[in-house]
């Protein structure tokens, strides 16, 4: 048992930092990844509770694991009897003041029958900034950062975790006091259940607790007016979570002593003391003082955001009233004269229940009381930090009243209860944008519940782009769907959120930049936001004055001549493939860079110029099927070309020892590419139905394979002679891919007689030796990188033995104790360099006895030995 106790000892620190480490990253509020890192706690956790239960078990006496229990009888025979015995009833641990209090294993009986359902110890919860400021009183808002709700941090602060924190205990847990009430939901093998209760809050901390086949954790964090614990337990692959929230309840604030009374007020004195009088008239004007008697959260305009909505409402009828038949309706956003329906105005501010800034989360949706009308929730990590109810900022948060909870706002809202979608189809200005979206089946995306932002250029905008560029985007060219996610965020950005420059992520993970002028102009490129935030039901619409045109947008042609890749167009005019290439849709294209093309003999370019089959032919190796972006690229990728040969692309680790740190499958900063053993210097420059990748030298067509390369180059006759000797030919005939460094025959005759002799008798020799010399990977020199004490490269040969291959200071490439002296261009199944010396020291292998041989000295390679042997 003491052993028992020490390995679980382990166990409380490691799983006791785990809790610690969630409630740190449970401040930071990240959204999708913190969901994401949580499933992956719970995961680890409950398998290592099945682990750890089953050493438990294993290390137990047979008598405990089986649940048996040896007695004594009269006849002083010992008998097993099937009595119940629980044997171990749970192991429980917990930090606190900053010391181990260690695990207590709590065998039956010793609880005195009860069910260990948590830590024995009272734990101590590590103290979490409070994120948003505490509002005890009514406050009257005055457009002042101080009143801003603040669900995120700015990005230059986290929350810092010190043991100093769990050793401080000076906090006041106000939960435990008197006035706090208590709400939990339970959920459930996927069955949300939630109930609700009102009493004195029970103590709960950051804990674990670990019984046989069950793993529980707790991890807690306080905001400004709440405390809320979330207990995850996962009992034989069944999970299962309880949320508690402690808060004080409705009339009391959080103040420094606990849950304080505050002075409440009905809800018109409430509007009537900070100050929206105007909103306040508007119900009473209307009959509708009523709904101030519910219990409701209102956001509520401040009395210049009344006036503001009533010049807009002016300036409207002017238009409609100055219209002519001198104008046209897409001169300007045009907006049909209608009377404005007070009582929904009014109800489209209002949500039933208490919803304080603790409750308010990024993308949350809260039914109003008008009709089918939604209220959007969103915040910003800007400086200082935005919320957004349907794009009107929040400007003061938590005025309590005897009924409910204000928040000030400073935008009317108008109620909404279209999508993106209806709003683009009821627009008469949309046209030419109906028609593209229709043509690119993404209307039904914005038709579907989400949270997403569109720019929406009126048709004037969209005339404003060359008669032929429209013209194609209407057939359903090639460009048609880049350009429309050029227009489209996958999340709600509100004009609120754009102080000064900022940027953002489009459907085509392309970046947008957004800028505000000092004049409160925005603008989204070259585009100017001519009218923002119209709400939709599932996201906003902003209105531009021009269609945000992307690279993706532009020809291939174009995109080639931005990259002053002149040399290839060349290529490209004299093989007659200019026009066909405007036509293509759906390709990669590995274009030579300018450099690439000179660096080839003039001789040589002369006789490809003068045969134009064998230059469209290198031309056509060149361009791939289908679009290979980026992140499409995985090592050793086959590509398709048009010359129906294979392209192979590696991507190569400058940093081996790290390299199963790194996914292979995506593009990583630390990855070098290479297309044909070409160094890829610029990656993903998009064109219309194309994307351009610059290599750095021009592509050779691969039309044999290794052993065929060999078995026609004079030079590697022995090594290719003991190939077949040994019958490793045909392992080269096979798809590979294969690195073969091969020694030429200068190699093996330099070898002293006896020696080389013993070689070519010994095929069991000449098999070790050829296996040293072959490695079953795609090893382009490109790949190959400077040697360093840190990150060294080693590859595997066939026979299994390490190969450090590495770049030397002075440049050289070195394979072992070999240089490799000529680097090939790659065959089919794989590359054939040629080194300067046997990566097998023959010498070795010798079976003379002689004192010659004796007195003879060993060095680490045959390169040493000719030279000082």
């Amino acid at each position: 048992m003491a052993l028992l106790f020490k390995a679980s000892l382990t166990l409380a620190v490691l799983v006791g930092v785990s809790v610690a480490q969630q409630q740190w990253h449970a401040g930071l509020r990240l959204g999708g990844d913190l969901a994401r890192f949580t499933a992956q706690l719970e995961s680890s956790l409950g398998n290592l509770a099945e682990q750890i239960e089953e050493e438990v078990q294993n290390s137990l006496p047979r008598w405990m694991r089986n649940k048996e229990r040896v007695e004594s009888s009269s006849d002083s025979n010992r008998r097993v009897s099937a009595l119940p015995f629980d044997g171990i009833d749970a192991i429980s641990g917990v930090i606190g003041d900053g010391i181990d209090d260690g695990l207590k294993v709590h065998v039956d009986g010793d609880t005195d029958g009860k069910i260990v359902e948590g830590p024995l110890i009272e734990p101590i919860e590590p103290e979490v900034e409070s994120i948003v400021p505490a509002v005890s009183t009514p406050v009257r808002p005055n457009f002042d950062d101080s009143f801003l709700f603040r669900p995120f941090r700015p990005f230059d602060r986290r929350p810092g975790f010190s043991m100093f924190d769990i050793l401080n205990n000076r906090r006041t847990q106000w939960w435990k006091g008197p006035n706090v009430c208590v709400d939990q939901e339970e959920i459930d093998e996927g069955r949300s259940e939630v109930s609700g209760s009102q009493g004195q809050a029970s103590s709960s901390g950051s804990s674990f607790i670990f019984s046989l086949g069950q793993m529980e954790v707790t991890s807690c964090q306080e905001t400004d007016d709440k405390y809320t614990c979330t207990t995850r337990t996962s009992r034989r692959g069944i999970n299962k979570t309880v949320k508690v929230t402690y808060r004080c309840c409705h009339g009391f604030a959080k103040t420094s002593s606990g849950c304080s009374r505050v002075q409440l007020q009905e809800l018109p004195d409430t509007l009537q003391y900070i100050g929206a009088t105007d909103f306040l008239s508007l119900t009473k004007a209307i009959n509708m003082e009523k709904i101030l008697r519910e219990n409701i959260t209102l956001f509520v305009p401040s009395n210049e955001a009344m006036q503001e909505f009533t010049v807009d409402l002016e300036a409207e009828n002017e238009f409609d009233n100055d219209l002519d038949d001198n104008r046209t309706y897409n001169e300007v956003i045009y907006r049909r004269r209608r009377s404005v329906d007070t009582e929904e105005l009014v109800l489209s501010h209002v949500t039933k229940g208490l919803y304080y800034t603790g409750d308010l989360l990024d993308e949350q949706l809260l039914n109003s009381m008008s009709k089918g009308s939604t209220l959007r929730i969103n915040t910003y990590s800007t400086l200082p930090p935005t919320a957004t109810v349907n794009c009107a900022r929040i400007v003061g948060v938590n005025q309590h009243s005897s009924n409910g909870v204000v928040h000030t706002i400073d935008k009317v809202l108008r109620p909404v209860t279209k999508t993106l979608a209806d709003l683009i189809e009821s627009g008469p200005e949309f046209s030419i944008l109906r028609q593209l979206l229709n043509r690119a089946d993404m209307m039904n995306t914005l038709k579907e519940p989400g949270q997403l932002t569109i720019f929406a250029p009126t048709d004037d905008a969209f005339r404003s782009v060359p008669p032929s560029v429209l013209e194609g985007l209407l057939d359903g060219n090639a460009c048609l769907d880049a350009v429309i996610k050029n227009h489209i965020l996958p999340n709600v950005i509100c004009s609120a959120a754009v102080q000064g420059k900022a940027r953002t992520v489009n459907l085509l993970d392309s970046y947008l930049m957004l800028e505000k002028t000092g004049d409160n102009d925005i603008f989204v490129g070259d585009a100017e936001v001519v009218l923002k935030d119209i709400m939709g039901s599932n996201g906003v619409l902003h209105v531009i004055s021009a269609p945000l045109m992307p690279q993706e947008a532009k020809p291939l042609i174009e995109v080639l001549e931005s990259h002053n890749l002149t040399r290839f167009m060349d290529l490209l005019d004299a093989a007659g493939m200019m026009d066909e290439l405007r036509d293509l849709t759906d390709v990669t294209v590995f274009a030579p860079s300018n450099r690439a093309v000179d660096e080839i003999p003039e001789d040589v370019l002369e006789s490809i110029m003068s045969d134009p089959i064998r230059l469209r032919e290198i031309l056509e190796y060149h361009v791939a099927t289908p679009t290979l972006k980026a992140s499409d690229i995985s090592n050793n990728h086959i590509a398709t070309t048009r010359a129906d040969h294979p392209l192979r692309i590696n991507l190569y680790s400058r940093s081996p020892l790290l390299s199963g740190l790194i996914n292979m499958g995506r593009r990583h900063p630390n990855m070098r590419v290479t297309a044909g053993c070409s160094h890829v210097s610029a990656l993903d420059s998009r064109a219309c139905g194309a994307v351009v990748h610059v290599v750095e030298k021009m592509l050779v067509v691969p039309k044999i394979n290794v052993m065929e390369l060999l078995d026609s180059n004079e030079d590697f006759s022995i090594f290719t002679k003991m190939l077949k000797d040994t019958g490793l030919n045909e392992t080269l005939v096979e798809d590979g891919p294969f690195t073969v460094l091969a020694p030429s025959d200068y190699v093996f005759r330099i070898l002293p007689e006896d020696e080389l002799n013993m070689l070519l008798e010994d095929q069991e020799l000449q098999k070790q030796l050829i296996t040293q010399h072959i490695m079953e990977e795609h090893l382009c020199c490109t790949g190959i990188n400077p040697n360093t004490w840190l990150f060294m490269d080693h590859k595997r040969t066939l026979n299994g033995s390490p190969l450090h291959v590495r770049r030397t200071n002075s440049g050289r490439l070195m394979a072992g104790p070999a240089r490799i002296t000529h680097c090939s261009s790659p065959t089919r199944n794989g590359l054939v360099h040629t080194v300067s010396h046997l990566l097998l020291n023959i010498h070795r292998h010798r079976q003379d006895d002689g004192e010659d041989c004796d007195r003879r000295h060993v060095f680490s390679s045959p390169g040493l030995e000719l030279l000082f042997g």
